[in-house]
């Protein structure tokens, strides 16, 4: 036994232990601190981010609801404007002032306005309790019987006024009697009125004196018996403050969070803190959260007078702003705040705390790498002994260290180095032990690593008992080593029914031949889509994949072969990965794309509305300059033509109409149509600028409905039109074959780029810009012409234009084709 000798030599500043203690430091200290200072700091961005993205939200699910709330009243004031009662009287007296002069009707207005300024009572009785002042009353609060449902009282109590003009702007009805008789100079008369076409008004929110609070105001226009001009206007004063508030006012979070309604001028409409009216303290700040798209930003204030960094969340009012942006040149936007300290508090007391228990943590660094610091010196001088013990060929007895560690392992050695070099050749380790290590060594490592893996492996024998579990495995079947019974067998695992087990061990069997098919299991595609409303099976194969369901999890899962031990059989593994997560993910993507269909059609109706609604305001606009009378029946037939077409839309859409039989298509001329669609163009967009070419061969005649396709050719004009921006040419060409008509449509305009000519028949490709277009009249225009056994394709060079061609089978090849089963 060697026993250490003291160290007489002088120790040098810094020795081993004080080096170990230093490093044991450095190594804890700077770590620690570093990730205390980045795990602050990524904290805040989290925080600051999730935040962001949760005001962002609730910001966007606000502005939704006010839309809704602000389109129930536009929609039940709406409903007033269409009583056939107020209609009526409202026609009546257009027809009384037109049979007047222009300077009679307007002697007529100021005689009248100023008996209502001198408060004439018979002249307020007759406004304010005429038969439309109680129709307005029952519509508004139900009395007296109820034409209509009641608005809620919320709603009730915020309405401050409520009365109706006639088409010079006088007043015809109201509910209150402080307000103006003559109302046709007003901004709000003149826009709803708009020359008689009509047009929804909102105005922005400002003071009123007469009601002494900030208000904005719905007006609606009347329109004739045949929706043609507009005839009186119904106007609606509205409190903010009252209308907005059981809206926002509940939405509250943490001590300071809350939602606020302002106007893109960053005028306050509601708000829990700040009063209607008031402007954000920050003007810089308005142009940061009164965007058109939702966000978040991280603003230098915070809109009430702080001047602290703040997260806000905003959004707009989609609807509403675009009704108020036709009044005006303001949007409404939605904006969600909370105070900066309150939502930072948490990680700034969580670092508070992590700093103190560091400081707690390098204190008990340094005790234990003082302790850890002198189990190592010590063993090492031992060792240093050792080493010249044995260089003086003095060292008879075994170095003895316990320590568990390398340092033991390391005076193992140095024993085993003295035995061999006292016993020389004869101390030579057995090379069959050796070997035996090496393989123990070897099976601990395979071992190791397959318990390391995260997905259960089974290892069986051909008689399906089972050999080995590794780690993951007998977690994911809940499985200890004293409670797995010996043996056990590989179906008391799989726990599955009669014909999966059949199945298994027909597959167990060929692996156990060698005959292993590839599945792929490595493979980690996606599940192949599937409906999620069925029960999945316990045993499937999808693409390659085999899969297996047990209990409420499903798993993927491949078998391997391996070679047995010398005289034992060959073992089967089986590998299996749990894909239960993703098969749940795949089944939402399903319910999702489903639930998307809906807004698909909704897009598809306002685009089918939209050509014959530009014709008709173009005729209508037509109509109001034309002094030719035979031209003005034209247009008025081209009108009610167009109504038809939207008519019969509608009816389509909305499943109303008859499901379509074969024989109501009827021969329809080709040319004709095209000339049809052409007019239609040009009653809706500027094409005084192109160039129209036509080589037409006559009687040209195929199946199907000419109103659709009509509109399948509009479609397809549109798009040129739109491209060639008013100024190029325009060739339209028919022929026809033995077997087809053909139909050639070529434009000037830009071109379609290589990469977009694949997309331009999908839902919503556009490469128009924002407003120009909805990505559906080419989608449209193809489900026609399909639908009528055509054809339809596009060819086109960058800078050279678009050639479209559309081909239908004949008269006779689409009666064959419709006698066939």
């Amino acid at each position: 036994m060697i026993r250490a000798r003291p160290f007489t030599g002088r120790p040098a500043r810094w020795g081993l232990k004080g080096k170990l203690i230093l490093s044991m430091l450095l190594v804890g200290v700077v770590p620690l601190f570093a990730g205390l200072l980045m795990a602050f700091l990524q904290g805040s961005r989290e925080i600051r981010e999730v935040s962001g993205e949760s005001f962002k939200a609730l910001a966007t699910e606000t502005a939704r609801k006010l839309d809704l709330v602000v389109g129930e009243e536009i929609g039940r004031t709406s409903h007033i404007a269409i009583d056939p009662v107020i209609v009526a009287e409202l026609e009546k007296r257009r027809d009384r002032i037109e049979a007047l002069s222009e300077a009679q009707a307007q002697a007529a207005l100021a005689a009248q306005a100023s008996r209502w300024q001198a408060r004439d009572p018979a002249l307020i009785k007759e406004i304010t309790d005429n038969t439309l002042a109680q129709l307005l009353r029952q519509y508004y609060t139900g009395s007296n019987g109820e034409p209509g449902q009641p608005p809620p009282q919320a709603v009730r109590s915020a309405t401050k006024a409520l009365f109706l003009t006639d088409k010079m702007g006088a007043l015809v009805a109201s509910l209150n009697s402080d307000i103006p008789y003559a109302h046709g100079g007003t901004a709000w008369w003149q826009g709803a009125f708009n020359k008689g076409i009509g047009s929804m008004y909102i105005e922005d929110v400002a003071f009123d004196d007469r009601v002494g609070s900030y208000v904005f105001t719905l007006s609606v226009p009347v329109m004739d018996s045949i929706r043609y001009e507009a005839i009186g206007v119904l106007h609606r004063i509205v409190d903010a403050k009252e209308f907005f508030s059981p809206s926002i006012a509940p939405i509250r979070f943490g001590r300071t969070g809350h939602v606020m309604l302002i106007d893109s001028r960053g005028v306050v409409m509601s708000c829990p803190i700040l009063s209607t009216g008031a402007r954000l303290a920050d003007a810089d700040l308005v142009s940061l959260v009164t965007p058109l798209e939702p966000g978040w930003v991280n603003a230098p204030s915070d809109g009430h007078g702080g001047r602290t960094p703040s997260i806000i969340g905003f959004a707009p009012l989609p609807e509403t702003s675009r009704a108020t942006n036709g009044s005006s040149d303001t949007a409404w936007h939605t904006f969600v705040w909370q105070s900066s300290s309150e939502l930072f508090a948490p990680i700034r007391h969580l670092f508070t705390w992590l700093s103190v228990f560091g400081l707690i943590a390098v204190g008990l660094l340094i005790m234990l790498g003082s302790f850890a610091a002198g189990r190592i010196v010590t063993p090492i001088r031992q060792l240093q002994e050792a080493a010249r013990a044995i260089g003086r060929g003095e060292l008879r007895d075994r170095l003895t260290i316990r320590t568990g560690d390398e340092l033991e392992e390391l005076a193992e050695e140095i024993n085993r180095m003295n035995a061999q070099l006292e016993a020389a050749f004869a101390g030579l380790t057995s090379q069959v032990e050796l070997k035996s290590q090496e393989v123990q060594y070897l099976q601990q490592s395979t071992d190791q690593i397959l318990d390391a893996m995260p997905t259960p492996i089974i290892m069986v024998d051909q008689a399906e008992q089972v050999q080995y579990l590794n780690r993951a495995c007998k977690d994911a079947f809940k499985l200890e080593a004293d409670d797995a019974p010996r043996p056990l067998m590989l179906f008391d695992l799989l726990r599955v029914n009669p014909s999966v087990q059949q199945q298994l061990r027909q597959e167990l069997l060929r692996a156990g031949n060698g005959a292993l098919q590839k599945t792929g299991a490595a493979d980690t595609s996606p599940l192949p889509a599937r409906d999620p409303l069925d029960p999945a099976p316990a045993h499937a194969v999808r693409g390659g994949r085999r899969e297996l369901q047990l209990g409420r999890h499903l798993y993927r899962y491949e078998w391997f072969s391996l070679g047995g031990r010398p005289g034992e059989g060959r073992r089967i593994g089986l590998v299996l990965r749990d894909a239960t997560e993703e098969s749940r993910l795949q089944d939402q993507l399903i319910q999702a794309e489903k639930s998307g269909s809906l807004g698909m059609l909704t897009a598809g109706i306002g685009h089918e509305l939209n050509n014959p609604l530009f014709g008709i305001l173009g005729l209508g606009e037509a109509i109001q300059e034309e002094t030719d009378l035979g031209r003005i029946k034209s247009y008025a037939r081209d009108i009610v033509e167009h109504g038809r077409r939207m008519a019969a839309v509608i009816r389509d859409f909305a499943g109303q109409a008859f499901r379509e039989a074969k024989d109501q298509r009827a021969p329809v001329d080709v040319n004709a149509q095209l000339d049809q669609a052409w007019a239609i163009v040009q009653s809706g967009f500027e094409t005084l600028g192109i160039e129209m070419q036509t080589y037409y061969q006559p009687h040209l005649r195929v199946s199907a409905l000419p109103d659709e396709l009509r509109q399948a050719f509009v479609n397809v004009l549109v798009n040129a039109v739109q491209a060639m921006r008013g100024k190029g040419s325009l060739v339209l060409r028919t022929e026809r074959d033995a077997s087809a008509v053909t139909i050639m449509i070529r434009d000037t305009g830009p071109g379609i780029p290589p990469e977009h000519l694949t997309k331009v028949f999908d839902p919503f490709f556009t490469t128009k810009p924002q407003g120009e277009g909805s990505g559906l009249g080419l989608t449209i225009a193809k489900r026609i012409i399909v639908k009528f056994g055509g054809d339809i394709r596009l060819e086109s060079a960058e800078g050279q234009g678009v050639t479209c061609w559309i081909t239908f089978p004949t008269i006779a090849a689409s009666h064959k084709e419709d006698q066939m089963p």
